[in-house]
């Protein structure tokens, strides 16, 4: 805290803040805590109430650092600032605390304009988001959709197997058949051949036989003739 002579204090310990006011009521400014000046001051009372004022260190402005007494009634008709105990600071100290301030509303006002930037960027990412959990939703729904169609053709494929007779065991009941015949003929172009040739052989006998029986005929006509005479 700024120390001042005895003759300024004394001088200046009641200067009263040049704000605007309400109905006399002098606004009480942005206070900060400070250990060494808390507490109530019984020596000074306040306007309406006539009860001990409250010390305070002001934060605002140009008052920065200035201690005062303020009214210490929490509820209801507050009667604002009492007095300041400090008095104003210097011309420089006021500019440069100026200075200070206009730059902490310049922060507070570009922090104030990033918050809302990044409002406006999250509430879009936000709706972005929104449209595409829409969209990844509706994929979904088709993907599963063609996955049961999917499902519902190899379903009815697998119906028409079943119904559909095996090819591959029709196939080799053909074969077998086929080999079948193919043996059936076989044999029967077989036994063709052996009754052809049983038939020579047995044309051959009977050709024999009737050979024999010629000669026989012959010879039992020559002993009928020789009887004869």
């Amino acid at each position: 805290m700024v120390s001042w002579s005895e003759d300024d204090s004394s001088e200046n310990s009641h200067q009263y803040a040049d704000s605007a006011s309400d109905e006399g009521i002098i606004k009480i400014p942005e206070t900060i805590d400070d250990s060494d000046f808390e507490g109530t001051e019984p020596d000074v009372l306040c306007n309406d109430h006539s009860l001990p004022a409250e010390r305070r260190v002001a934060f605002q402005g140009i008052h920065t650092g200035r201690r005062f007494f303020a009214c210490a009634v929490k509820e209801g008709r507050n009667c604002g600032l009492v007095e300041w105990v400090d008095p104003f600071w210097p011309a420089t100290m006021e500019n440069a605390l100026t200075k200070l301030w206009d730059k902490y509303e310049e922060c507070r006002r570009s922090k104030i304009e990033d918050n809302l930037e990044s409002s406006f960027a999250v509430h879009n990412l936000t709706r972005q988001k929104i449209k595409l959990q829409a969209s990844y939703e509706r994929l979904v729904e088709d993907v599963n959709g063609l996955l049961d169609a999917q499902e519902q053709r190899a379903q009815l494929e697998r119906g028409k197997m079943q119904n559909k007779p095996d090819e591959s065991k029709l196939q080799e009941k053909y074969d077998m058949l086929k080999n079948l015949t193919v043996a059936q003929a076989n044999v029967i172009r077989n036994m063709k051949l052996k009754l052809a040739e049983e038939k020579i052989k047995l044309q051959a006998h009977i050709d024999e036989l009737e050979k024999v029986a010629e000669q026989t005929k012959l010879k039992l006509n020559g002993i009928k003739a020789i009887l004869d005479e």
